[in-house]
């Protein structure tokens, strides 16, 4: 009987949906989605795969923070997925308490963090905590550096260019300017003259 093949347990702890490939029983390549927050089982080999074709390392999901492993496999080696954010729910927890019992200073723990994700975690533990504002801002501004693209999102006003006056709501309208008559030859039509009588004798 063939072996069985080996199979990791991972969690999506991104907020979103994440898109991975996996090959089915026929050997074919397909297209799985991951829920967030949903834990799902995946092969050793296409873990691996999916590593293989992340461009950068930072977009690896299984070491970037977004997958973060529950139970390794017996083919699992362990410095392929290990990283200083991909952080399990429980380790993110003890960092929390290193950070509220004041153990570790905001900047020592998350120095070596650079996954949005990541950070985006422990902000949001921290605040469950009612860590102090200082600490969560700090969390914040590094989540904001790493990806610009939060701080752009949270932004309520885009103010307009200086040269544009947005219309006023309650203005009245212009009024519109009365058209010219039309002379015979603008309208195209043509004019037709009676003769006159001629004088009698």
């Amino acid at each position: 009987m063939a072996m069985q093949e080996s199979a990791e347990v991972w969690k999506n702890t991104a907020a979103g949906m994440r898109w991975i490939k996996v090959l089915d029983r026929q050997n074919r390549e397909v297209g799985k989605t991951i829920a967030g927050g949903r834990t799902f089982t995946i092969s050793t080999f296409d873990r691996q795969s999916n590593q293989d074709m992340a461009a950068e390392p930072e977009l690896d999901l299984f070491r970037n923070g977004t997958f973060v492993l529950v139970r390794q496999a017996e083919e699992t080696q362990m410095d392929e997925v290990t990283s200083s954010d991909s952080m399990t729910d429980a380790e993110l927890a003890g960092l929390v308490h290193e950070i509220m019992g004041k153990n570790v200073t905001i900047e020592q723990a998350i120095h070596k963090i650079s996954s949005p994700v990541t950070l985006g975690r422990l902000m949001e533990a921290l605040v469950i905590e009612d860590a102090p504002s200082s600490a969560v801002k700090a969390v914040k501004a590094k989540r904001n550096k790493v990806e610009p693209g939060v701080a752009v999102v949270e932004r309520e006003v885009i103010l307009p260019e200086e040269d544009y006056t947005p219309p006023m709501a309650d203005a009245e309208p212009a009024p519109r300017p009365e058209p010219e008559p039309e002379t015979e030859e603008e309208s195209g039509t043509v004019a037709v003259t009676k003769p006159e009588p001629e004088p009698e004798e």
